[in-house]
């Protein structure tokens, strides 16, 4: 109790008055080392970096709004937000959910003398769902997206000197509309709905500015090739470009530069990575990576980055379809992680939260996550490479019926999801839908990701069986069967990779660590931390033993954590308690993919 009043004591000082919390008051280990001055102070885009950038996180203005009002230029807003956390969360300072689904924020801001000369770029790292931004009176654009990236440039809409004024409106219908928006449920907020959580509306990941030259990389996409030794990359402009410039890469081991090669822009070239070392789970070696545009011998714009050398694959073994990583079946195991916090909800408190929960999952033992139906802002997925842990990455869903708007919408959305992490090597296969929620034109969209990214796998449907067997289009490279208790082995495909996407919600209530103490909810419901543990390696017992060698590639265990009213985590929601036993929970999950069961003998391929 002590701890709960010393958080509430320092987030009722960082607010004006009468921004009280709601009902729903858990915190984390990070919820009282946020710094209010810098919030989320890193680097946002660990993938392409360069040096100057201005975090606009913090305190802004901020009040609920209908579509009718006007836009509030010059004129001071009502209330205080925290940015960049969504307006329903306990961190936001507001935690409230309004019948409008609208709200402005605004904020002043001004532009570094040294940056004159350049384009000066407003990012934002997602804002759920549609956001219109204006600067100094005058609309910049409008977004529409919850999970997405964007940016404008902003320089011909910026004063010649002094402060600038940056209003966003949001509007977020989450469950209201057939948008992408996974497991937001409004009525959640003052209903708990079991598997359905808190919507997570507005500003949620890092907004920044970032002076670029008037000619610069926007963009690039790295594909990795282990057989042949080389990288294939592309680097996309923006600006015009003239004949006589052209894109250096230039890659490094350490500090040692081991390849540079010149190319085109917008068009692919080859990069050679001679006796490439692997990236894997056990050994997450990074390659550095400088881009260049450059004029004769100068140098336009400049950024850094990184890749990892792996492949992954199909792979046939005794006549079934394996998962393969770099030419070697390696049967990928992970939690289902839902990405949620009782502090933030979509919005981890501090970086050290979002890669805390990256090293415990490996620590428990599992080399892959299954990110369901939400995508991770890019320092999480920086992590994943940097730490060592596959990634099968859903696309958000929704439960609601598509009109045509609707599904370009939906397509676009998950092509930009694509693009926009198509570098990470943790990122091994692409999850379009989820059971049966807002499940259409799955054998036309399956095969289109497989064409868009031919360098991963690619499940069309994550449990085709969950009471509708009629869900297998038998497309894509992974068929996916969900079975909780126990775990069990589908019919295996000649074809595809056979998996059992999830299983598990072992659970039982923990005293002390819950979310919503009137509306607990257990899917399995189990005497405590023994208990539960000894179920847990039973089921593992049953995938090693049984279905490993009779065509299993791969399980997701349901759940990394609680997540609000659902019991069925390996942590509390607050990531405070381990609810089974860690080390043999470990020990268990380690033998199911450190030893080839197939041979007995230690997994190759992956350890280089």
């Amino acid at each position: 109790m002590k701890n709960y009043l010393l958080v509430v004591l320092i987030f009722t000082n960082w607010f004006d008055a009468g921004l009280g919390f709601g009902q729903h008051n858990l915190s984390t280990p990070w919820t009282d080392k946020i710094d209010k001055n810098n919030v989320l102070g890193e680097y946002p885009r660990p993938m392409m970096v360069r040096e100057k950038w201005q975090n606009l996180n913090g305190t802004w203005e901020f009040q609920q709004t209908k579509e009718s009002d006007e836009v509030p230029f010059k004129k001071s807003l009502k209330d205080k937000i925290l940015v960049p956390f969504a307006w329903e969360s306990q961190l936001s300072g507001i935690q409230k959910q309004f019948d409008s689904n609208r709200a402005w924020y605004r904020r002043n801001f001004s532009v570094s003398n040294d940056w004159k000369g350049q384009r000066t770029l407003l990012h934002f790292g997602a804002v759920d769902w549609q956001a219109t931004v204006y600067i100094n009176g005058r609309c910049v654009g409008i977004h529409k997206g919850g999970y997405d990236a964007f940016s404008y440039d902003i320089t011909p809409f910026l004063n010649e000197e002094g402060d600038n004024e940056l209003i966003v409106n949001v509007f977020d219908p989450t469950d209201e509309a057939a948008i992408a928006y996974g497991k937001q449920n409004r009525s959640r907020f003052s209903d708990p709905q079991k598997y359905a959580y808190t919507p997570c509306s507005g500003i949620w990941q890092t907004v920044w500015l970032e002076p670029v030259p008037k000619i610069s990389i926007k963009d690039f996409h790295i594909t990795p090739d282990i057989d042949a030794e080389k990288i294939t990359i592309l680097v996309n402009p923006e600006g015009k470009v003239t004949n006589k410039m052209k894109v250096e890469v230039v890659a490094f081991e350490g500090t040692k530069e081991i390849s540079k090669t010149t190319g085109e822009f917008n068009q692919p070239f080859e990069l050679e990575i001679p006796e490439p070392r692997l990236w894997s789970p056990s050994n997450p070696f990074l390659y550095d990576l400088k881009i260049s545009i450059k004029d004769s011998l100068t140098v336009i714009d400049e950024v850094t980055g990184y890749f990892g050398m792996r492949k992954i694959s199909l792979k046939q073994e005794k006549g079934t379809q394996r998962l393969a990583l770099n030419n070697h079946f390696l049967f990928q195991f992970g939690p289902l992680d839902q990405g949620y916090w009782p502090d933030g909800i979509y919005t981890a408190p501090t970086d050290e939260a979002l890669k805390w929960d990256i090293e415990q999952t490996k620590a428990w033992g599992f080399n892959m996550i299954r990110k369901h139906i939400k995508v991770e802002p890019q320092r999480w997925y920086y992590w994943c490479d940097k730490l060592g842990i596959l990634v099968w990455q859903d696309m958000p869903s929704t439960f609601k019926k598509r009109t045509e708007e609707d599904k370009i919408q939906f397509e676009s959305e998950l092509q930009t999801m694509i693009k926009q992490h198509w570098n990470h090597p943790s990122i091994v296969n692409w999850v379009v839908f989820n059971e049966h929620w807002g499940v259409y034109d799955v054998e036309r969209i399956t095969p289109n990701v497989m064409a868009l990214d031919p360098s991963r796998l690619v499940t069309g449907n994550s449990g085709i069986d969950a009471g509708r067997p009629n869900l297998d289009f038998e497309v894509g490279h992974i068929k996916d069967n969900h079975s909780y208790r126990p775990p069990s082995l589908p019919l295996v495909s000649n074809r595809r990779a056979t998996v059992n996407g999830e299983y598990g919600a072992i659970g039982y209530l923990a005293e002390g660590h819950v979310w919503d103490a009137d509306g607990p909810w257990v899917h399995y419901n189990y005497k405590g931390k023994e208990d539960a543990t000894a179920e847990y390696e039973k089921f593992i017992k049953m995938i090693t033993e049984k279905f490993l060698q009779g065509g299993l590639s791969g399980a997701v265990y349901t759940q990394w954590t609680d997540v609000e009213n659902e019991m069925n985590g390996l942590y509390t929601y607050d990531r405070k308690l381990e609810k089974l036993d860690k080390e043999r929970v470990r020990k268990a999950n380690i033998s199911t993919w450190m030893v080839d069961k197939l041979t007995g003998k230690p997994v190759v391929g992956v350890n280089e």
